[in-house]
């Protein structure tokens, strides 16, 4: 008699198929887990954060005891995940060795509670702590001017001084200290209340993430994150060798041709919405004086400097004056987040380049105009003629405009 199913045989069949799913299974999943009090019937949601929006890995609703255990898959190298309830969220980092890592919060106060049982979620830990802070100095700042207790421009000038004392601050106690850790990666991609807090395109942004880049590509080779930190490096220097090369051939053609102006030197520069604005159309259309400043708003003169032109620019509008202020910024979003409410002209000089120092090395418009100095106001008259230089005085700009018959 034939036998039909033989059991001994099945079972060294099924042992051989789980062997073989098993060894085809190398997806590498590490453990997140522990307690948050207080949040019972709440969900908790897991999400995998990548270098684009979060993206949701895995649920669980909370009881009584608090408890809770992820086992989510995760990329080669370090990883990063968050851990949101309601509104509240942390960041979390997966070491390369997988570490489990251990939780514990209450519910009510998530951010502030957690605390985390290893360093590198401890770094991390502290690291965003640095721009929670930011953005609750942001709000009060922004609650203070719509109290009226703060000017605009006031308000504006906190903002921005806050921001570059926390980049400061991050730069140089995460980034250039440790620029392989995780935190450093992290940071980097960090923004606080809408604004991008390091730009692949300004070039002091860019030696950050050169440092982080070449970091991570030599301890975490396996990480798909090198791909986009080299790209965004790799994009950011090409940029600004393009930008140096194409001031140094303008300034070559400035030299061997005649510029065509009426009395002055021509600019061409674009403004903040990145279109380019002449200052021989600008003199054109203009019925008195025009003032062509060069100045840059990261520098520590600029708010005082900025608050005299406009004292001078409300009281001469009306008789025609107009301004065309070329700024010398390296930081493309500082300067345009700066120059939103400047009610005159202003454009900035893409060839600018700056040493190591943070010293001026090049500038295209700034050499046309013999400019050494910043702050430095030049007057055109209505007629098209330069009336006057003035380098550094403020209070000097008023009185040159009365030598040419502006009238109070």
């Amino acid at each position: 008699m034939r036998t039909i199913f033989n059991v001994k045989d099945a079972f060294a069949a099924l042992s051989l198929f789980a062997l073989l799913l098993t060894s085809c299974d190398n997806r590498r999943l590490a453990t997140i887990e522990g307690n948050i009090a207080g949040g019972d019937g709440q969900l908790l949601i897991l999400e995998h954060l990548t270098d684009g929006a979060p993206r949701m890995v895995d649920t669980l609703r909370l009881t009584a005891d608090g408890q809770f255990r992820f086992r989510p898959e995760v990329e080669p190298g370090p990883d990063f995940f968050s851990l949101r309830l309601g509104n509240q969220s942390i960041s979390l980092v997966i070491d390369t060795l997988l570490s489990p890592v251990k939780v514990s919060a209450n519910a009510s106060s998530l951010i502030s509670s957690y605390e985390v049982g290893d360093s590198l979620n401890r770094e991390l830990r502290d690291a965003v702590s640095l721009g929670n802070r930011l953005r609750g100095q942001i709000v009060a700042v922004n609650q203070t001017f719509n109290q009226g207790g703060m000017e605009r421009q006031q308000a504006r000038d906190s903002i921005l001084t806050l921001v570059a004392d926390y980049k400061q601050n991050v730069l140089y106690k995460y980034i250039y200290s440790n620029p392989a850790s995780p935190a450093s990666y992290y940071l980097l991609f960090e923004t606080v209340n809408g604004l991008v807090i390091f730009d692949a395109n300004a070039p002091q942004d860019l030696r950050a993430f050169g440092a982080v880049a070449t970091s991570w590509r030599f301890n975490y080779p396996a990480s798909p994150r090198n791909s986009v930190l080299e790209k965004m490096t790799i994009e950011g220097q090409q940029r600004r060798r393009a930008e140096v090369a194409r001031a140094q051939k303008v300034d070559s053609l400035a030299n061997a041709i005649p510029i065509e102006t009426r009395n002055f030197p021509e600019l061409n520069l674009p403004n903040a919405d990145d279109r380019a604005t002449s200052l021989t159309a600008l003199a054109d259309n203009s019925k008195g004086p025009v003032l062509v400043d060069f100045t840059a708003y990261f520098l520590n003169f600029s708010p005082a400097h900025n608050m005299a032109l406009a004292e001078i620019y409300k009281k001469y509008e009306s008789q025609g004056l107009k301004i065309y202020q070329v700024c010398l910024d390296y930081d493309e979003h500082f300067w345009k987040t700066s120059s939103d409410n400047v009610p005159w002209t202003t454009v900035r000089d893409l060839s600018t380049s700056y040493d190591t120092q943070g010293n001026i090395q090049y500038s295209a418009a700034a050499m046309t105009y013999n400019v050494k100095s910043l702050p430095t106001t030049f007057i055109i008259g209505a007629d098209g003629t330069l009336k006057a230089r003035i380098d550094g005085n403020d209070a000097k700009i008023e009185a040159e405009l009365k030598k040419i018959n502006m009238q109070k």
